[in-house]
């Protein structure tokens, strides 16, 4: 029997949306710069590699992907991983393993490393490719594509693991990122589908951050060439794009910055195109600064992190302040968005050294916008090697937050956030407002089932069918009498597709009194019977319960002043209200209240 042909489908899933919101920005130029450096050294006329498109990784549940997979009949199925979507990336290899256990599963990316023992332990995984994956993946794909190869034959291939080969060599790095530009200048990757640019101009890290993966496996810098900067600024502004991200760790990290800024200006006259990237704004000077406003720079970010001397030289991260409050403020002057970044939970850091981090971002006036966030303890950084013996306790799981350090309590973390929210009057990652209007009829994948609870057989779409994003509308005049068989839909929905982002909107049709506070606790209950990414992402918020799912209450604007502040307040603990039908003071509103209008025909929009 003839041996059928090899094929690659490469996969990048996207960060999970909170809400019902449309999925943007989940551009795979990982998989896409894998696929062009297999292209020139000719293995696609061996194994030909397909991108799952995004227009399918962003819609499908977990289900619809694994059935969207297998009706490309892969012979190799690669999967880009992250900290966002690492665990359902496995979930889904493992349901593809159930259903072909020929085809084979190679994982790369940040989350792959030698010190994730319970990813790499996976049973659906058969290759894991520990850093640089361009030479490695080739490498792959000529092992395994070739007659008779197999597992034998990737045995020796530098930077590849397998569970025969647990401990690989190590991989040397590209000399030139000219070998992997440009997935776009090749028509694998369009910057029309979303009019923005991820550019690598280097890989690479002169500096040791603790708390960062980035540097493992790089000795010094790794340059793209002017010509090919060139080239893919022009392709970008040709293809109407109006962003270039620049994914390089630290953009100002290269000696000819001057050079490189011009660069970007001289291929950008009309400033068609805003330019994002991070830097150390220490070495920012005015002259710097207004070079980054001619290129036409729109935001940077820039890594305080914390004040504290010990905690700097603990993460391997020190400041001049001086000289970062001088590059900062030059920036600024010149109106670029100038975000600055602390982290709680760092070693060394106490509530009284983290409160001083706040206070000076307060009063200093040096930041546009502030951004705090928790520490995460991420695999194959000097944080997670070292944890034990900094006394660093952390999630297991991603996003692998700390919970707590020798002189930082739980406690102290949650109310550090709480008095960052309050100091810079805002909220870090809040919650979008619910989405209640959704266009029926013919949809693929569907979005939205709306299910009477009255009704003695209630059914749901077919877990394949359903989008990533889904909402189940529930209607009764008695949530409390139907709540058993409301948290069994809840329960059926997460069971057939585990990483859903699920609105759960109860409809009271006879008024809300049903909604009973043992029909809330048993749909909460229900929502979290399994956990996923953004369930542990919003584990230390210091507001009201977030997550993956929420409950959210649809009631006509007259009952809020016959219900009163308690019973708002009192539900509010378990859902968002939406008041529809009349107009509503926002002032008024508390946090998890919102208002929408209806149609003309009554409904809701």
């Amino acid at each position: 029997m003839a041996r059928s042909r090899p094929k690659a489908l490469l996969i990048q899933l996207p960060i999970p949306p909170p809400g019902p919101q449309a999925i943007h920005g989940n551009i795979p130029l990982a998989a896409a710069s894998l696929k062009l450096y297999a292209r020139r050294r000719g293995l696609e006329e061996r194994c030909p590699i397909e991108l799952l498109p995004t227009g399918v990784t962003n819609d499908l549940g977990d289900r619809g992907l694994v059935e969207a997979i297998l009706a490309r009949e892969p012979s190799l199925v690669g999967l880009t991983c992250y900290v966002w979507n690492v665990e359902r990336a496995l979930a889904i290899a493992g349901w593809l393993k159930q259903a072909r256990q020929e085809l084979k599963v190679v994982l790369g990316g940040p989350e792959i490393t030698i010190d994730n023992g319970w990813v790499l332990r996976h049973t659906a995984v058969d290759y894991a490719v520990i850093g640089e994956g361009e030479q490695t993946f080739a490498e792959l794909l000529a092992a395994t594509a070739g007659r008779g190869a197999g597992v034998e034959a990737a045995a020796s291939i530098p930077g590849l693991w397998t569970p025969e080969n647990p401990e690989p060599l190590p991989r040397m790095p590209l000399e030139s990122l000219d070998a992997i530009s440009s997935p776009y200048l090749e028509g694998i990757l369009d910057v029309a589908d979303e009019r923005v640019m991820h550019l690598e101009t280097l890989r690479g890290c002169t500096f040791r951050c603790k708390f960062c993966y980035y540097p493992k496996g790089y000795q010094r810098l790794h340059f793209l060439s002017a010509e090919k900067i060139a080239a893919n600024l022009r392709h970008a502004a040709e293809r109407g794009a109006r962003e270039v991200v620049l994914l390089d760790p630290t953009i100002n990290q290269r000696r000819d910055f001057a050079g490189f800024l011009r660069l970007l200006a001289r291929h950008n006259p009309d400033q068609q195109l805003s330019y994002f990237g991070e830097l150390r704004a220490e070495g920012i000077t005015p002259k710097l600064a207004r070079l980054l406003r001619e290129a036409n720079f729109s935001e940077v970010e820039v890594g305080l992190q914390s004040l504290d001397p010990r905690t700097q030289a603990l993460m391997g991260r020190k400041v001049n302040l001086q000289a970062l409050e001088r590059g900062a403020r030059a920036m600024r002057d010149e109106g670029i968005t100038v975000r600055i970044d602390l982290i709680l939970g760092l070693p060394g850091d106490t509530a009284a050294s983290v409160r001083r981090g706040i206070e000076y971002l307060h009063r200093s006036g040096i930041s546009t916008a502030i951004q705090v966030f928790n520490l995460s303890v991420l695999p194959g950084t000097a944080f997670r090697r070292e944890a034990a013996s900094l006394g660093l306790r952390y999630q297991a799981r991603p996003p692998y937050y700390v919970l707590g350090t020798p002189t930082l309590t739980l406690e102290a973390i949650y109310a550090l956030m709480e008095e960052a929210q309050d100091a810079f009057g805002r909220e870090f990652d809040p919650a979008p407002a619910p989405v209640l209007d959704f266009a029926e009829g013919g949809q693929r994948p569907v979005r939205v089932a709306r299910v009477e609870l009255e009704d003695p057989q209630p059914s749901l779409p077919p877990p394949e069918r359903r989008a990533h994003v889904f909402t189940l509308s529930l209607r009764s005049g008695d949530f409390d009498a139907r709540r058993h068989a409301a948290a069994g839909l809840v329960r059926q929905l997460l069971a057939d597709n585990p990483h859903t982002t699920l609105q759960v909107v109860l409809e009271p049709a006879a008024g809300p009194e049903g909604l009973s506070t043992r029909a809330f606790e048993l749909l909460l209950e229900a929502c979290y019977s399994s956990t996923s990414y953004l369930d542990l992402f919003y584990s230390l918020h210091p507001n009201r319960l977030l997550g993956a799912k929420r409950l959210v209450v649809l009631l006509p604007v007259e009952d809020r002043a016959r219900l009163g502040p308690a019973w708002v307040d009192e539900a509010g603990r378990y859902a968002t209200l939406v008041w529809h039908g009349g107009p509503l003071d926002e002032n008024d509103l508390a946090p998890h209240e919102h208002v929408v209008p209806l149609d003309t025909s009554g409904e809701v929009r």
